[in-house]
């Protein structure tokens, strides 16, 4: 009879905290529904607006939300008993770290502010979609602002495209400073200009308006006419950007999406695509004497010397990381071919290039185990399932994309937001799974500290 109070106690106190752990985790996301959705809203808003202003140091207005939003998110990051850290974000946290670093061993102080902007823009655009996208409606809401940005650039764009006027950056010029326009292949295609509206670029544009392609696809799987609206609508401002990147992302995307339709219900049908392209390429590479990224380069690229000097780049570029290994070259000159740019118009060739292999290494194994994390998730959840395929599929193509095109500025800043915004499906609270169809669970148990315990019966007084 005595040892039975000091075990009723004991569980008891097990059920309280774990009662109050729930409740905690359900209040953060109840109350902090509304400030979610308005963390989001701005960061799309920021992105739209095009220019930067001096205070003391150049400063633009995404920059100035990260900053302003650093402390708050490190904070709810702490504070949010449903986030765990995990292998991906310590190999974000060191990639960008050592880019920043970089720059300090090539440029020493010179570049100090450069090397703590760098760290604020890219660290805390992968913070903002880790902590603020936690859930499938989260998710949704996040894709909701993404279209509300692309209808709201859809103006601009036509302007852009018929009148061979960046009138977006005209607009804000007025208020606003705008870098000097990056000239990478000519500016008018087909006796239409070249959309880039609030980015830098019009490549950086199309990467941005691809993105939202297989993600609206998937996001409003049962709604038939929504579906296909928006989709085709992301493909068409994709398409502004006349860039045959774009339009090879586009390509990989409807290539996914179709395989994994007709191959549903074929449980090893991404292991075999695998196979088949490895196999493709290397057949490829022995009957023609050339690889792949050859044959588009001279018979499917839009502009020939564009991709012509992608290959220079690839060629010297390499010779630059052989030489310089472990922190890259900085911000200094490349030794290029006196006709070549010394821009790389691949992201993974220029952090090599410029902060050195280490960067590289924890960038491309933080985008590689975050791809595999995803894949392999599994759910009885159907929207979680279908948010899941098209958060990989526009992941895959992003990832080809970045290696024959340039990445910096907002742009960089929304990839890196998109990359955390993908954290959630495998690092998910529980609830998280709110999807409108969801199959009925397996029974299989659940474990002692998910149900409240019961309060042990008080022994009967013996007679």
């Amino acid at each position: 009879m005595a040892s039975t109070y000091p075990v009723t106690i004991s569980a008891n106190a097990e059920a309280a905290q774990t009662g109050a752990r729930a409740a905690r985790a359900a209040a953060s996301r109840s109350g902090a529904s509304r400030y979610t959705k308005w963390a989001i809203a701005l960061f799309f808003v920021v992105l739209f607006v095009p220019g930067s202003f001096y205070v003391g140091v150049r400063m633009t207005p995404f920059r100035l939300y990260l900053i302003l939003m650093a402390l708050p998110m490190v904070l709810r990051f702490r504070a949010d008993p449903t986030v765990r850290i995990t292998l991906v974000d310590v190999l974000v946290f060191l990639a960008i770290a050592w880019r920043s670093l970089a720059l300090l061993v090539n440029h020493q102080a010179s570049e100090i502010l450069n090397a703590g902007a760098s760290f604020i823009e890219l660290f805390f655009a992968y913070l903002l979609g880790r902590v603020f996208v936690r859930s499938a409606e989260d998710y949704r809401f996040f894709f909701r602002c993404f279209l509300v940005l692309l209808v709201a650039l859809l103006p601009f764009a036509l302007l852009e495209l018929v009148t061979y006027t960046r009138v977006l950056r005209r607009v804000f010029g007025i208020f606003l400073a705008q870098p000097v326009e990056v000239i990478s292949g000519p500016a008018i295609r087909f006796g239409l200009m070249r959309v880039q509206a609030s980015f830098d670029h019009a490549v950086l544009f199309g990467l941005i308006c691809s993105i939202g392609f297989a993600n609206l696809f998937y996001i409003y799987h049962g709604k038939f006419f929504r579906r296909m609206s928006y989709t085709g609508f992301a493909g068409f401002m994709t398409l502004l950007a006349i860039s045959s990147s774009s339009m090879l992302a586009l390509v990989i995307q409807v290539g996914l999406i179709g395989y994994e339709i007709v191959l549903r219900r074929l449980w090893a049908k991404w292991f075999l695509l695998g196979s088949a392209v490895i196999f493709f390429l290397l057949s490829f590479e022995i009957i023609f004497s050339m690889s792949i990224g050859d044959y588009i380069a001279t018979e499917l690229a839009l502009n020939q010397a564009g991709a012509e000097t992608r290959l220079d780049q690839i060629y010297y570029g390499l010779k630059e990381v052989y030489r310089y290994p472990v922190f890259g070259i900085g911000l200094n000159t490349p030794a290029l071919p006196f006709w070549r740019s010394d821009i790389f118009d691949n992201f993974w060739l220029y952090t090599a290039v410029r902060f050195g292999l280490p960067s590289l290494g924890f960038i491309a194994g933080a985008f590689g185990l975050h791809f595999l994390y995803i894949v392999f998730q599994r759910s009885d959840d159907v929207d979680y399932a279908m948010l899941r395929r098209g958060y990989a599929i526009a992941l895959a193509a992003t990832i080809v994309l970045i290696g024959s095109i340039p990445l910096w500025g907002s742009a960089l800043v929304f990839v890196m937001a998109y990359f955390g915004a993908g954290a959630w499906f495998y690092d998910r609270p529980r609830g998280a799974l709110d999807g409108r169809r969801a199959a009925p669970p397996r029974e299989r148990g659940r474990p002692a500290s998910a149900a409240p315990a019961r309060p042990a019966r008080a022994a009967r007084p013996s007679r």
